[in-house]
């Protein structure tokens, strides 16, 4: 009893706390790290042969179709081509290491966040208990179970470590009289990452006004003026830098179909502005309860202005932004008129005027969501405050307090760790995605695409329809009915999908490969080669492209099956390539066999063993995992790859045996 008295009344209470968050950390993301490519990752990483070779960094720097073999989606983010880059050679093609990488920077992220957090409270009120409030800040933004949206979709580190360069930037700028300037580079680096980047100049701003020059607050009057310019002065090195850099990367290094797609011109400015009250509304309630997450929501434009949703989320806005009004002038409040001007000004290059082809993504709250966990911790502070000496005088007390948040963060963290099965593979994902969001083409296609996998092709073709429905220039979903109705026995119908897909989007690369695998099918091989061509002046850099047009060319592809599939490549190392690719898509039996097959045509295939090796290790057969993680260390002793898979496999082995 003496020990738990001591641990509540201070000592080791703090550590001990840092160290239960961060074991309840790693316990709701344990089950993340081995899930799979998805959506846009394959377009930018698993096809893109650029990220492929390290020797393209200098590229990623001054072309941005490096970025993408899809050319609509080629935005300039140098940063995360390399940050790719180095986790694909790193791992060989394995998600693993893309998962690894990403979340040692989401836990600098939310160390960086504590140390803002803790800078800012003292500001506004010095007491002991900061570092408690500023912990509890740090952890629910890290533990929140719509941050695992992010965490799991690995193109979007673009919104995770462009996240974490702006939270740097801002906390050097708190500390720019010690450190001259330094706040710039991070910005810059932000901005090299995502063009959101540039949102750190406005946060300085509203950051400077609120804690260095405006003792009043908001207050729309003639005395607000000089603290305004004040503020303006502080932040015009930043401006100057990150505007200029910003307009520099938009207007001329980003290049081709991309700087043509600055805004949806089917949605008008005005509607889609107003709808995005509703969305704001709608990440509002994710905050608060995150139990619609969604990995493509089907929110749509809404048209008119007397949508009871538009008026529910204009509502909800004034709400907040009367409270940061409100809290704006007490020196002891401004952490949550900061958070909630955070909130609106993160979500600014997506929620104005400014057209998006998607509505609403649940992956664009992480940046804001720090707001919200700031005004979350500031009020919970100043709760206590208020109750401290009455209610939270006994150790008991403030033990019920403490196990109140563990319990309100657990719950937090079991919502993480469940979103992290639902991005285990492509049928959880999408299944949930058509569940929550059954007015989104894009996620029934999907959906219809598992299902296509397994061979269901009556059930595929109703979800196609239904997405057709929705979606009915959506060149993918062509391709992929084009895909359906020829494995149906339909070829003449199947052609003139493939043939629409090319027509309604003809800089999109993958109608190419496709149409082109069914003429080579019905051994139509000029057209084929035809096609090949056109698709590889569209993306250079597309590996199935490539290899494709490789292959016929110099005949190691001699054969599709009936289905349009590449099925018999006669090298071991296409065997190799899709057995990986297989096991990127969760088909772990498959893999195996692919491997199989590479290891018939090349017996000292040590990357072939590799295959074999990680595919049992996810299907637990550890036994086999370790012996085929052997023989490639046998065959190649210096396969890092393969050693740290026989260790992984050991371990797995070792943990069972216990049970």
């Amino acid at each position: 009893m003496d020990e738990i008295q001591r641990f509540l009344k201070g000592g080791l209470t703090f550590p001990l706390l840092v160290s239960l968050l961060v074991l309840i950390l790693l316990a709701a993301y344990s089950n993340h790290f081995h899930n799979g490519f998805q959506f846009d990752d394959f377009h930018t990483i698993v096809s893109n042969e650029y990220v492929h070779d390290l020797g393209n960094i200098p590229k990623f720097f001054t072309d941005n179709s490096t970025m993408s073999t899809n050319p609509s989606n080629r935005s300039y983010r140098p940063v995360v081509a390399t940050l790719n880059a180095m986790d694909w050679v790193w791992g060989g093609g394995d998600p693993f290491y893309f998962h690894l990488s990403i979340f040692a920077s989401f836990l600098l992220l939310c160390c960086l966040i504590y140390f803002m957090f803790l800078q800012l409270f003292k500001l506004s009120s010095p007491d002991p208990w900061n570092r408690y409030y500023s912990l509890f800040g740090a952890a629910f933004f890290a533990l929140h179970a719509a941050n695992a949206e992010t965490v799991n979709y690995i193109i979007s580190r673009s919104d995770s470590f462009s996240t974490l360069c702006i939270v740097a930037s801002v906390l050097l700028f708190m500390y720019r009289k010690r450190f001259p300037f330094l706040y710039l580079l991070p910005m810059i680096l932000g901005i090299y990452t995502k063009q959101v980047g540039v949102v750190a100049i406005p946060l300085f701003f509203v950051y400077s006004f609120l804690f260095e020059e405006g003792p009043e607050g908001i207050t729309f009057s003639s005395s607000m003026l000089k603290p305004l310019q004040a503020s303006f002065r502080r932040i015009l090195p930043a401006l100057l830098v990150g505007l200029g850099l910003f307009l520099i990367n938009q207007l001329v290094m980003t290049k081709g179909e991309s700087a043509n797609l600055l805004r949806n011109w089917q949605t008008s400015r005005w509607d889609y502005f107003t709808s995005q009250w509703y969305v704001m509304a709608h990440y509002v309630g994710n905050f608060i309860l995150p139990v619609n997450l969604s990995a493509d929501p089907d929110i749509k434009v809404i048209p008119t202005i007397w949508s009871l949703k538009k008026l529910l989320g204009f509502m909800v806005i004034a709400l907040l932004l009367y409270i940061a009004f409100r809290t704006s002038g007490n020196e002891k409040t401004r952490p949550v008129a900061f958070g909630i001007l955070w909130f609106f000004v993160c979500l600014f290059p997506t929620s104005t005027f400014h057209p998006l082809g998607q509505v609403s993504n649940d992956h664009r709250t992480f940046l804001p969501y720090i707001g919200l966990v700031m005004t979350a911790a500031w009020a919970l502070s100043l709760l206590v405050a208020r109750y401290r000496e009455s209610h939270l005088g006994e150790w008991r007390q403030r033990a019920g307090l403490v196990t109140l948040c563990i319990a309100f963060l657990s719950a937090h963290a079991y919502g993480a760790h469940q979103r992290n099965k639902v991005w285990s593979s492509s049928d959880t994902l999408w299944e949930d995605v058509a569940r929550k969001s059954p007015e989104n083409g894009r996620g029934l296609m999907n959906y219809g695409l598992t299902l296509m996998r397994k061979g269901e092709y009556e059930e595929t073709k109703i979800y196609f329809e239904k997405a057709m429905k929705l979606l009915p220039y959506y060149s993918y979903l062509h391709i992929n009915m084009g895909v359906l109705k020829n494995a149906m026995g339909h070829p003449e119908e199947a052609e003139q999908y493939f043939k629409n897909a090319i027509r309604y989007q003809p800089s999109n690369a993958e109608g190419y490969y496709y149409y082109a695998r069914f003429l080579w099918s019905k051994g139509r091989v000029d057209e084929t080669l035809k096609n090949l061509e056109k698709g590889l002046k569209v993306s250079p850099g597309h590996t199935g492209l490539q290899s494709f047009y490789q292959g016929v060319k110099n005949g190691t592809i001699r054969k599709v099956d009936e289905k349009g599939r590449l099925v018999s490549p006669v090298s071991s190392n296409e065997f190799v390539n899709l057995s990986l690719k297989l096991y990127n898509q969760g088909e772990y039996e498959s893999s195996i066999r692919a491997g199989e097959k590479a290891l018939e045509l090349d017996p000292s295939s040590a990357k072939a063993y590799n295959n074999i090796c990680i595919a049992n290790i996810r299907l637990g057969r550890y036994d086999e995992a370790i012996a085929a993680g052997e023989k490639a260390l046998e065959l190649e002793p210096g396969f890092s790859l393969a050693r740290n898979n026989v260790r992984w496999a050991k371990s797995l082995r070792s943990k069972a045996d216990k049970k």
